[in-house]
C-alpha cells in the first residue's frame, strides 16, 4: 500500500497555464498520469500528461526530450505533441491532441480479433511506429492501452 502523502496531488479541476482546465483523471502509467482537459480559449478537448515524480530530474529531461522529439511527428497514427509546461509543485506536462475512442486493450477486452481486423490495427501501428522511427526516436513503451 502506498503512502498517501507521497501520491501526486490530483489536478481535476484546476487551471494550467491559463489554458487548460483539468476535467478528469483518464489513466496512469509508471511514469505519469493522463488526465482530459479543455482548451479554455479553442475550446477543444486536449489530453494532459503529467509526470509523477518531480523530483526525479532524469526523468524530467528524458520526458522534455520526448516531448521536443514528438511534437515533430505529424502522421495519423501518433498522437500530436502541441505543448509543456511545469506544474507549481515542479511535475513537468504535455499537452497533446485528445482522441477519443476505444483502446486497443478495449477492443482485446471483447474478445478474438479477425485476421484481417488484427492486420489493420498492426499496420496503423506499424505506420506510427515508422514515423516515430524515421525521426530517430525509438519508442520504449507501446502499450494496448
Amino acid at each position: 500500500m502506498s503512502d498517501p502523502s507521497t501520491e501526486p496531488v490530483d489536478i481535476v479541476g484546476t487551471v494550467l497555464n491559463r489554458k487548460y482546465e483539468v476535467q478528469q483523471r483518464l489513466s496512469q502509467g509508471g511514469m505519469g498520469v493522463v488526465y482530459k482537459a479543455r482548451h479554455l480559449t479553442l475550446d477543444t478537448p486536449v489530453a494532459i500528461k503529467v509526470l509523477l515524480k518531480p523530483e526525479d530530474k532524469v526523468a524530467q529531461e528524458r520526458f522534455l526530450s520526448e516531448a521536443r522529439l514528438a511534437s515533430k511527428i505529424r502522421h495519423p497514427n501518433t498522437v500530436y505533441i502541441s505543448d509543456f509546461g511545469v506544474l507549481e509543485d515542479g511535475r513537468a506536462f504535455l499537452e497533446m491532441e485528445f482522441l477519443s475512442g476505444r483502446t486497443l486493450a478495449a477492443e482485446l477486452a471483447q474478445g478474438r480479433v479477425s485476421p484481417s481486423r488484427a492486420c489493420h490495427i498492426a499496420m496503423q501501428i506499424a505506420r506510427g511506429l515508422q514515423a516515430v522511427h524515421d525521426k530517430g526516436i525509438v519508442h520504449r513503451d507501446v502499450k494496448p492501452e
